[in-house]
């Protein structure tokens, strides 16, 4: 990808109710990162999930019955369970490539999660990406109140 002017950075916070172990969980096993990816209404096929350095994600997002079907894919960069972990992402058929990095820590009963996106093409983009993820964020939190927790005491 070329450099198409400043790098541009999007930066979310959330406090999730489960410890990091957990949340951990829910970004890397293909079964629970299914639940919450994506838009409410879709459905969530996620075809390669190989959480190790240089491993693949690769999954597909169904919107409703009849609407549309994206893929978006990436490569692991850094994984260190359970509070940090690094890929890339691009959507199917698109040359940009930006990353994205989730930063755990434990925060009373639960993880605070910082999420940073960058290499986002323009503002568009990163107001775009900041909506989807704050989106995505509480699917997770929803999900994570559903969620086991075995490190909860």
């Amino acid at each position: 990808m070329s450099r198409r002017g400043p790098v541009i950075q999007l930066d979310v916070e959330r406090v999730l109710p489960a410890r990091p172990a957990t949340v951990f969980r829910a970004l890397t096993e293909p079964a629970l990162y299914a639940r919450w990816m994506g838009p409410d209404g879709s459905t969530v096929t996620v075809d390669e999930m190989q959480p190790t350095e240089g491993g693949r994600l690769a999954f597909r997002v169904k919107v409703g019955e009849d609407g549309p079907e994206f893929g978006l894919h990436g490569t692991y960069r850094e994984i260190d369970a359970p509070r940090r972990l690094v890929h890339t992402w691009a959507m199917e058929g698109d040359d940009s490539v930006s990353t994205v990095t989730f930063d755990l820590y434990p925060h009373d009963d639960g993880t605070r999660m910082v999420l940073t996106h960058v290499d986002l093409v323009d503002e568009a983009e990163r107001e775009q990406n900041e909506g989807g993820w704050r989106h995505q964020l509480d699917r997770l939190e929803r999900l994570l109140r559903e969620v086991d927790d075995p490190t909860s005491t």
